[in-house]
């Protein structure tokens, strides 16, 4: 059956580790009962001291060992190791803005290099992962939002969902025309839309997008070449546009935590080089992100009616630091919220990838950052190569909880992380800094790439 809406009616607030209690109505989009309210702050080590990686890194045990982080104290749990489903190396995913979590942090999605997937259980109170269970369609699935046993995948030129523990298919809707749907499942908010692309092409070459809604069947097909929603001709004035002399095509599609909000980034956009869009499915509107400041840079995600990129300081000088905006006018400066701060300019020597999730069941939770290294700097520098939570309510707090041993250089080792709906644990993948063996070239790097869990205490 589709998933009802419901408008859920808080009874008991969370405090520090209880259960949100709820009841539902009748009306609007389902909230995630089933998790815990994520907090607003923690209790991480929150000083502005350079912590240097550790040289060499921590010796690890095998898959469902323990390490305590050196330098801040967390827990880490390992989850894959070389005996693992054959010696294959595993990430969750290859960005901070797809759900790797279900809805009540009881399992988790693992890939491998050759596209093979995998949901794996997770006990949060014992700290430990279970067996690994593969599914029979390609990695370019979500977890539901609110159903702890359901998930999303592309299904030839249907949306289908997925239940864990009966193995049932369930249909959402197929496109019109029966193009197929492509690169991946966009979860948006409570389950309000599931969406992907559509079409012919390829990455950076698709031209529409496909959501339906899983409550109400409701399907809708986005030309945006065409500027035609099911074929009804579109007047928005930000409806994306392509630059001169070419046409506009996909690169990635991403959903809200929490809301209606669908990021987009475009390639060969007519309103700035890095293409950033976002459609609001409630009332079919687009906010983009132009050139008109310095501050459209870096990797994206959306909260609920918040999105976030890390665009590196306000003066330009050091590539630490993010700007929250409104998702529905995101060049409104007036907006803007400056996040994760450096205390003294440094320079651009590091990227980040960041996850949101938790604004599922809490907007005002902090953004999980995981911060990988692009060139050395001439000295440590706080938050290089760590993973972090950075407060959104302008005090300039960032929570520290542990080092990733990234390697910025190659894609896939600058170390993903992925936060669960309750903002208690983030998953990430790490070459731990060469050390973890084998030289098969899994996912482009020498040695073996693992999936790791840090407990945000």
């Amino acid at each position: 059956m589709p998933l009802q809406r419901q408008t859920l009616t808080c009874v008991s607030l969370y405090v520090l580790s209880l259960l949100v209690s709820c009841s539902s109505g009748s009306d609007g989009p389902a909230a995630p009962s089933t998790a815990q309210l994520a907090p607003s702050t923690y209790s991480a080590y929150t000083g502005t001291d350079p912590k240097p990686s550790p040289s060499p890194a921590p010796t690890l045990g095998p898959a469902n060992s323990i390490l305590v982080d050196p330098t801040f104290g967390s827990r880490v749990l390992r989850v894959t190791d070389s005996h693992t489903a054959g010696g294959s190396s595993f990430i969750p995913e290859d960005a901070g803005f797809f759900r790797t979590w279900n809805a009540n942090s009881t399992a988790f999605k693992l890939e491998t290099t050759n596209g093979t997937t995998y949901w794996t259980d997770f006990d949060p109170v014992n700290f430990q992962a279970g067996a690994l269970h593969r599914l029979g369609f390609d990695s370019h699935w979500e977890w539901s939002a609110v159903d702890p046993e359901s998930l999303y995948f592309l299904n030839s030129s249907q949306l289908t969902r997925y239940n864990i523990a009966t193995q049932a298919m369930t249909n959402l809707a197929a496109t019109p025309n029966g193009e197929p749907v492509r690169y991946h499942v966009a979860v948006v908010g409570h389950d309000n839309w599931v969406c992907s692309a559509a079409g012919a092409g390829s990455q950076d070459t698709y031209t529409k997008l496909f959501c339906v809604n899983p409550s109400t069947s409701e399907a809708r097909l986005i030309d945006i070449v065409n500027r035609t929603i099911n074929g009804v001709a579109q007047h928005d004035p930000n409806w994306p546009t392509s630059a001169a002399g070419q046409t506009i095509g996909i690169h990635s599609i991403f959903g809200s935590a929490g809301g209606t909000w669908l990021g987009v980034v475009f390639m060969h956009a007519g309103w700035n080089k890095n293409g950033v869009a976002v459609l609001n499915l409630e009332t079919n509107t687009w906010s983009l992100v132009t050139g008109a400041d310095r501050y459209y840079s870096g990797h994206q995600s959306l909260g609920n009616g918040q999105y976030v990129n890390g665009s590196g300081s306000v003066n330009g000088k050091d590539s630490r630091g993010a700007v929250v905006r409104n998702a529905d006018a995101l060049m409104n400066a007036a907006q803007y919220t400056f996040i994760m701060q450096p205390y003294a300019t440094s320079g651009w020597y590091d990227g980040e990838h960041s996850s949101w999730f938790n604004a599922s069941t809490n907007p005002n939770a902090p953004i999980l950052f995981s911060r990988y290294d692009v060139t050395a700097p001439p000295s440590a520098l706080p938050w290089l190569g760590e993973i972090i939570l950075a407060a959104t309510d302008g005090s300039n707090t960032v929570w520290r909880f542990a080092h990733n041993h990234n390697d910025g250089n190659t894609f896939y080792g600058q170390a993903f992380a992925q936060i669960s709906n309750d903002g208690r644990w983030a998953l990430f993948s790490s070459y731990w800094d060469g050390t973890l063996g084998g030289s098969n070239g899994d996912f482009g790097l020498s040695t073996r790439v693992d999936t790791f869990v840090v407990e945000l205490r």
